[in-house]
């Protein structure tokens, strides 16, 4: 089957960051920058450009993280979008429990902090709330910014902190009720109710609590046939959430806690792969690229390739260094050999990078390892935290 034509829309830090293929953006229909992909003005032109010169535009497919609301924004100025406060539900984490929760999927309790730089509205919530709780940004940010407070003092602190910051274009927050347990994270390829691939895998340790230098990050792939009841159960809790947010051609990243009860309680969703490490572990996941199979669902309609596994069973680990710094080394290739079962690795920083780690996603250094046991795979993981280093020293 022939490739769809497809239009490229790239925005600035793509052009200074992501160093874009000059052979795929050859091959494009057009190539279109912003400055931003929340410049409304400027999205508003492209769909002018696309309306009068390509009418036939069967879908608008979401890259990364940033590019959600504009890529909503867009299908809705091309009147693709019949709802599209239910794709704005994919960014606000309010609007997403409150149509997950209609949808009779359990989420954390909630409150809604529209401005945190009033302190009587902070007073005011902080005796509503229920102790421990975690205080997010509204919009997006993965764990940026993330803080989980145990009283209303704690709460007015985490408030006062994220109205300063400077680098969020929306100071909303949302305030949820903290769960205990494991925590999980679902991805999946979606064409209506039918998944093209589906991967559930636990993290090691919830993703608030990685950000301490002694906590092993990562995660591992759970597969089918060792917990059938538990991927029956996320898949139908998967359906329930896509159905709520009128998503159905889309890949999802679901993330769920596990209660030490075994209940299952939904935390968010994105209409987009995993950052971080999931990529690379899904494409050994499949045994192919992952964005190859994604390209194939989206682009041709074909059916992804049924997912051939590099090994029976599946981790990535994240390599940080002990303490926040500057880093003065990374593990070489020689080191990444001397670890019995590495599949692939990934080098996100510099030698030279003042490296901050005030949130789980300051990422280092990924290295994907297979095993043919679970006791296998637990070994080798625990050899590459000894094995694979990255070192700082003081800033300055």
């Amino acid at each position: 089957m022939s490739r769809a034509r497809v239009h490229i829309i790239l925005d600035q830090y793509d052009v200074d960051h992501a160093h874009p293929d000059p052979d795929v953006l050859a091959r494009a229909a057009s190539v279109h920058r912003v400055s931003d992909f929340n410049a409304l003005e400027e999205l508003a032109t492209i769909a002018a450009d696309l309306w009068l010169t390509d009418p036939h535009i069967d879908r608008i497919i979401s890259f990364a993280e940033f590019s959600q609301l504009g890529a909503t924004a867009l299908a809705s100025m091309l009147g693709m979008e019949e709802e599209p406060i239910r794709q704005i539900a994919a960014r606000d984490k309010r609007l997403m429990k409150h149509f997950v929760n209609q949808a009779g999927v359990r989420t954390a309790q909630y409150w809604s902090l529209p401005d945190p730089a009033n302190p009587d509205a902070v007073r005011a919530l902080g005796k509503e709330v229920k102790y421990p709780a975690v205080v997010k940004p509204a919009a997006g940010s993965g764990t940026e910014h993330t803080t989980k407070v145990h009283d209303p003092d704690e709460l007015a602190e985490a408030a006062a902190r994220f109205a300063a910051v400077e680098e969020v274009d929306s100071h909303q927050l949302i305030v949820e009720e903290f769960i205990s347990g494991s925590e999980l994270h679902i991805d999946a390829c979606w064409d209506g109710d039918s998944a093209r691939f589906f991967v559930v895998s636990e993290y090691f340790a919830p993703r608030l609590a990685s950000i301490a230098a002694d906590v092993e990050d990562g995660s591992r792939v759970i597969n089918r046939e060792d917990e059938p009841a538990l991927h029956d159960e996320l898949m139908a809790m998967n359906r329930a959430v896509n159905r709520a947010l009128r998503t159905d051609r889309v890949v999802t990243h679901m993330e769920v806690f596990r209660t030490p009860e075994g209940e299952l309680v939904f935390s968010e969703i994105a209409t987009r792969i995993g950052g971080g490490w999931a990529p690379v572990m899904l494409t050994q996941a499949l045994g192919q690229d992952v964005w190859t199979s994604v390209a194939d669902v989206f682009l041709d309609g074909e059916t992804a390739a049924e997912p051939r596994p590099a090994a029976r069973h599946l981790a990535t680990v994240h390599i940080r260094p002990e303490a926040p710094g500057v880093i003065d080394s990374l593990p070489t290739e020689e080191d990444f050999d001397a670890v019995p079962g590495i599949l692939d690795h990934q080098i996100l920083c510099e030698v030279g990078e003042d490296l901050r780690m005030d949130s789980a996603s300051d990422w280092c250094v990924f290295a994907v390892i297979g095993a043919d046991t679970a006791v296998e795979l637990e070994e080798r993981v625990r050899s590459a935290h000894r094995r694979l280093n990255v070192t700082t020293k003081p800033a300055g």
